[in-house]
């Protein structure tokens, strides 16, 4: 006699519970869920490395870099940092400058986005289009240029040499036009019936609106700034005047690379913007969620 092998009805469930809608979503929740976990790994590792990094001696970087588990952990490549570089002053002049280069960004990429999204003139599609074209230009074509302008108004050494030539975004510009069109024309007309002049009219009724798009730019260009390096690089000569990539940079001597001290000062450099990005966290993905609702 021949044995048939029969499924057993648990395998039987299994299959049926599988093929189910509710047993799809499941795979695919899960499947997401490793992506997501390999996706993070692979984020954080470097981060982890860096920090790690920092706690060494620099004799140690390299030869302890298999192993990711601290070893030989000191603070000294920090105290160094401090003592040896006006690392201190470095980050200050960061802070102030990618803050104003952030405000002054904003403010100039709202005012444009406005009136390109809410003001109807002759030329204005026109226009919009040669300001996203400008932004193919590569930035190194302007750089001469862009330098004996500096000069002449006397703004090298400066922060205003720093930021203003950067001040006028394309893409910041484009992105506020984009979120101000989902703002109903129906409300700035009620407004204006009210009495309100244009001014009342954007810092009353628009910039409440646009918060989260505010605070998503202010994240993007305060980053930008953050890690800009040819243009301060340019600017600036004074170590007094340099901001934290120009002066991290620096460590990097031609001879003898202070690994052991770019790890540090990379750390330090790394916390502002992920304590920004936490602070601005719910606003930022607002803002990049709904500025696609107003494309028209």
């Amino acid at each position: 006699m021949s044995a048939t092998a029969h499924p057993t009805s648990s395998a039987v469930v299994s299959q049926s519970e599988m093929a189910s809608p509710k047993g799809r979503r499941w795979i695919s929740a899960l499947t997401l869920t490793v992506l997501f976990l390999i996706l993070a790994f692979i984020f954080v590792l470097p981060l982890y490395l860096m920090v790690l990094s920092s706690t060494r001696p620099g004799g140690y970087i390299f030869t302890e870099a298999t192993n990711l588990m601290p070893s030989y952990t000191t603070l000294d490549n920090y105290s160094r940092l401090f003592a040896q570089f006006p690392f201190g002053r470095w980050f200050l002049n960061s802070v102030l400058q990618a803050g104003g280069y952030a405000l002054v960004t904003v403010t100039l990429c709202s005012l444009g986005g406005f009136a390109l999204a809410k003001y109807k003139f002759r030329f204005r599609n026109a226009l919009f289009i040669l300001i996203l074209v400008s932004q193919m230009l590569p930035f190194n074509l302007l750089i001469v240029s862009l330098f004996v302008m500096m000069i002449n108004f006397g703004m090298v050494e400066s922060y205003l040499g720093a930021i203003l030539p950067l001040a006028a975004h394309p893409i910041g510009i484009f992105f506020m036009r984009q979120y101000m069109l989902s703002i109903e024309d129906e409300l700035l007309d009620a407004a204006r019936v009210d009495g309100a002049n244009e001014y009342q009219l954007f810092y009353k009724i628009v910039l409440p609106n646009i918060r989260p798009a505010i605070a998503t730019l202010l994240v993007l260009f305060v980053l930008e700034y953050w890690n800009n390096l040819l243009w301060p690089l340019i600017v600036f000569r004074n170590p007094q005047n340099m901001p934290l990539a120009v002066g991290i940079a620096s460590l990097v001597g031609q001879y003898r690379p202070s690994f052991d001290l770019v790890m540090a000062a990379s750390t330090l450099a790394t916390l502002p913007i992920i304590a920004l990005f936490i602070f601005l966290r719910k606003q930022f993905m607002e803002g990049i969620a709904a500025t696609g609702t107003g494309m028209k």
